[in-house]
């Protein structure tokens, strides 16, 4: 089975991948003698996978920095002496690994629903296309009790939170899993708003974004783009392997790059 197999089968699973979604490294060609699954093709990851004898990793996030592409680019050639972007390379030629990005097309198999599901939230009671859905929480939740329910689900030690009253009550949440609860995204929190979201559990987040909802009136609570997304990435590592019973495939769990002190 050699990488163009394993990217064709992602595409029969997930549907046709997007413009920023492919083979970003390595031989198309190679024969896979191991597979990968990870959040983002960090450092530790690659290590990870080079130890195990993974020949090919299937990313979410994107390889290189910046994560964007000069229109009509197939990659950001002018980054590619950064250092950052040097150091993976330097690593994936070591190990002969390949790397293949499967981005939006992973969100809208499998991420975001499960994300919900490790969040114990149930059925969406809005569900307009695969990103715009929201969930209604039991009577009586307060937003503190949901802050704490969020730590427990997720097996986080803290969470960063609005500065909203914790006996507020919350009745519906958005989830602006990933990236979504960034200043970049802040049209995706208000896109949802509309379904009556008074709470967002979100990913990522920053100031601006969080400014966004608290001046929304809506309390976020923020869980670490990893966090929110890793869970989706397990469940499709296991799916893989089933589809491809010949060929090793495992998980890899990017950790936060970021402790409390």
């Amino acid at each position: 089975m050699r990488s163009t197999d394993v990217l064709q089968a992602i595409i029969d699973a997930c549907g046709p991948p997007g413009g920023d979604e492919g083979i970003l490294f390595g031989d198309r060609e190679q024969e896979v003698t191991g597979i990968q699954v990870c959040w983002m093709a960090s450092l530790d990851a690659i290590e990870h996978a080079g130890q195990a004898g993974d020949n090919l990793i299937i990313a979410h996030e994107d390889l290189y920095f910046p994560s964007w592409r000069p229109p009509g680019s197939a990659t950001p050639v002018e980054y590619l002496s950064w250092r950052v972007n040097q150091r993976r390379l330097g690593l994936l030629a070591q190990y002969e690994i390949a790397v293949i990005r499967s981005h939006g097309s992973l969100d809208r198999y499998c991420i975001f629903a499960a994300f919900a599901e490790k969040l114990g939230l149930g059925a969406p009671v809005v569900n307009d296309g695969p990103y715009l859905k929201a969930y209604d929480l039991p009577p009586g939740t307060t937003y503190g009790a949901l802050v704490e329910r969020v730590k427990a689900a997720l097996g986080m030690e803290a969470v960063r939170a609005t500065l909203h009253d914790p006996a507020a009550p919350v009745r519906r949440a958005g989830l602006p899993w990933g990236g979504l609860g960034l200043f970049v995204n802040v049209g995706y929190m208000q896109s949802i708003l509309k379904y009556g979201c008074d709470v967002f559990i979100a990913g990522e987040s920053d100031n601006y974004g969080m400014h966004f909802a608290m001046e929304s009136g809506v309390p976020m609570i923020e869980t670490s783009h990893e966090v929110s997304e890793n869970p989706g990435l397990a469940q499709y590592a296991q799916e893989l392997q089933t589809t491809l019973p010949a060929v090793p495939v495992h998980f890899y769990e990017n950790p936060m790059p970021w402790r409390w002190w």
